[in-house]
């Protein structure tokens, strides 16, 4: 009868046992019944690719170009870019010049991160041109960076010249594809001579990117633009963009005839840009279109058929929102439209977005 009753509390017990097991082994998941070293289990998604860029901050990037700087127009497009990204891609970059005399001034003054676009901005506008052209020096210190990453990466070379420190760029993109590197490598050349343009073409060819030449502001603005359209990025979807609240809007048109010559017009608007809290609104006022074709603008913040623009008027603010009044004149029987712009001013003057055409005189 023992022996029964013992066997009996045996087998209840194991099966009691048995249970909390199935139990814990469920709570726990798969990785607690089947070893997490089998590579098959383990399904990575598709890697980011991150973006260091290399940047002239070399003597020469203090002569204009056109009405700017280089060195302003540089940081300026290089925001422009970092801004468009999704926070969760990496950026970082290296400089050379930037108060270094010499061929030895190549430095990584912001390494590969995500999400820390203040700290990337901040470190990018601090840079000085000063000191020489160490192309070589500049992708060798890339390569040694990015090796031990197994993500791709995008070099992307920002300069207004040529290798001036007898290195061999060229080389220096082959030995880093020999160690089996995963990169491409892009150019925006400021300003460059013919020569120069060919040698930074064929080295944007080997290194399996674009070369883009950079004479004026608006050809900064559509290079980086054709690049940003090069990344399969979700953010970049239009319907989002046409859903967007408009920074600067025209909220009325009052009009007054004064005379049978001349018009009086309040043009009231609202305006909120939570970048900056220096800012101006710039009135365009501008003759009718003769023609019915949309023609493309070159740049999408700015009023669309500059050559149609009569007379402009500006009023600036120190604050990140708010509202103002246009106080204008105009013939009449001259048929008008108006367009409001909205210019960030807090550092180099940029423009920030536009209201659409407004019709005046109708």
């Amino acid at each position: 009868m023992f022996i029964f009753r013992n066997f009996r509390y045996r087998s209840i017990l194991y099966n009691e046992i048995l249970k909390y097991i199935l139990i814990i082994s469920l709570l726990l998941g798969p990785s607690f019944l089947i070893s997490d070293t089998s590579p098959e289990l383990a399904v990575p998604g598709q890697p980011e690719t991150a973006k260091l860029f290399i940047l002239d901050a070399s003597g020469s990037m203090n002569e204009y170009l056109g009405i700017y700087q280089k060195v302003h127009l540089a940081k300026k497009y290089v925001r422009h870019y970092v801004d468009k990204l999704p926070e969760e891609t990496e950026v970082g970059f290296i400089a050379y010049g930037n108060r270094l005399p010499g061929c030895q001034s190549s430095r990584l003054y912001q390494p590969l991160e995500k999400g820390n676009r203040p700290g990337f901005q901040n470190k990018l506008f601090g840079l000085t041109p000063s000191g020489a052209t160490p192309l070589a020096e500049s992708i060798r210190i890339a390569g040694d960076y990015i090796v031990r990453r197994k993500s791709p990466t995008d070099l992307i070379l920002v300069t207004d010249g040529i290798e001036s420190c007898y290195g061999n760029p060229e080389k220096e993109l082959q030995v880093l594809q020999q160690k089996g590197i995963n990169f491409k490598m892009h150019i925006f050349g400021l300003g460059l001579k013919p020569e120069e343009k060919r040698v930074m073409q064929s080295l944007a060819k080997t290194g399996n990117g674009k070369y883009y030449n950079v004479g004026e502001d608006s050809d900064f603005f559509l290079a980086m633009e054709d690049l940003l359209k090069q990344e399969p990025l979700p953010k970049r979807i239009e319907p989002e963009q046409e859903k967007r609240k408009p920074k600067i809007r025209i909220i009325g048109i009052e009009k007054n005839q004064t005379d049978s010559e001349e018009n009086f017009y309040r043009v009231k608007f609202v305006f909120e840009n939570s970048d900056s809290d220096n800012q101006c609104v710039l009135l365009n006022l501008k003759r009718k279109s003769s023609s019915s074709s949309k023609i493309q603008n070159w740049n999408p913040q700015r009023a669309s058929e500059p050559e149609r623009v009569e007379r402009t008027e500006q009023i600036c603010f120190q604050t990140r929102k708010g509202e103002g009044e246009f106080q204008i004149y105009a013939p009449a029987h001259l048929p008008l439209n108006l367009e409001l712009e909205l210019w960030d001013t807090k550092s180099i003057p940029s423009p920030v977005d536009k209201s659409g055409e407004k019709n005046l005189t109708d």
